[in-house]
């Protein structure tokens, strides 16, 4: 995942530089045919009037039920969870879905913070029927969407994994500045696009995730999500400003991999993944060695522990 995710950036980085050479340097592009999305793993469900989010569910019918939400990806959902969603299946329910404008859901209006992100997965979750109570797994900036998802609807959820989560470290000057970036290389690449096309083409037995990742509607989507978090209200960027999780249970899986020896953006990931666990009462820090930032990819077995440990948990009152 990292690989694809490092693949998909250093193409689109090459994609702003084309659209920044003249006409005369870039000699009129042969039409392009549109792209064919891989087939659909899992079905769609109307949330709001036509509108449709897609979501694979997998495991036994009743609760609890495990959900992850993603971080801020170009790629669809499954390609990062569908190893560790194959490990849960066997013991619990558990469902990974798009949101809005990713992988294979429908588009949603343009304007929305992280909390409207929770609000559609709470709409997912009543249209779906998905039986509760929710065991919550946020990766990254989905774990900002777990938390604030718990604010909204504590007695529904009975767990959280956060697995190298985003805090509210998020929004200084330094994040702002690397979302800019990246608005920056989307809105380059934008300007050449083909609707259905990839912003870039790719060579033979490219990986189609990777093409799928470049179509300039996913490209506007994630655009509009690194929006997202800066519309976030001013009360939520500060410290615990997504809100705590009282006495509930609670695992923070940190990254292990780090540069050698540890740059300043690593040291203060770590401190902020160990502040994490004071969140709840009830709660527990596990190190995913030999893993970088895609835990649920790089590691799904200690991702898989950890939600049963919690589920456990959730069941017997005691410690995670």
């Amino acid at each position: 995942m990292l690989r694809l995710v490092a693949a998909c950036f250093a193409v689109l980085a090459l994609g702003a530089a084309a659209a920044a050479q003249t006409p005369s340097q870039t000699p009129p592009p042969a039409p392009a045919a549109l792209f064919q999305k891989p087939p659909m793993p899992g079905e769609l469900v109307a949330v709001e009037g036509a509108r449709r989010l897609h979501v694979l569910c997998k495991g036994p019918e009743q609760g609890p039920t495990v959900i992850f939400e993603a971080g801020l990806s170009p790629f669809p959902a499954n390609s990062a969870y569908a190893k560790v969603q194959a490990l849960i299946a066997p013991f619990a329910r558990v469902c990974s879905y798009d949101r809005a404008g990713l992988g294979w859901s429908d588009p949603a209006p343009p304007g929305r913070n992280i909390p409207d992100l929770a609000d559609d997965l709470h709409r997912l979750i009543e249209a779906a029927r998905v039986p509760g109570p929710y065991i919550l797994v946020g990766h990254s900036m989905g774990g900002l969407i777990v938390r604030s998802y718990v604010t909204k609807h504590p007695g529904s959820v009975a767990g959280v994994v956060l697995a190298d989560a985003s805090s509210e470290t998020l929004f200084t000057t330094a994040s702002a500045a690397s979302r800019d970036k990246s608005v920056a290389d989307i809105d380059a690449a934008l300007k050449t696009a083909t609707p259905g096309v990839p912003v870039i083409a790719l060579p033979p037995g490219a990986d189609p995730m990777i093409a799928f990742s470049l179509l300039p509607e996913i490209l506007a989507t994630q655009r509009e999500e690194n929006f997202a978090v800066s519309r976030s209200p001013p009360s939520m960027l500060k410290p615990q400003g997504f809100g705590t999780l009282g006495d509930i249970p609670l695992i923070v899986i940190r990254r292990g991999l780090a540069a050698n020896p540890p740059s300043a953006t690593d040291t203060a990931w770590r401190a902020a993944q160990e502040q994490m666990t004071a969140l709840s009462t009830n709660s527990r820090l596990i190190v995913a060695e030999r893993s970088g930032h895609v835990i649920p990819f790089d590691r799904p077995d200690v991702v898989a522990d950890a939600v049963r440990s919690v589920i456990e948990a959730a069941r017997s009152g005691g410690r995670p």
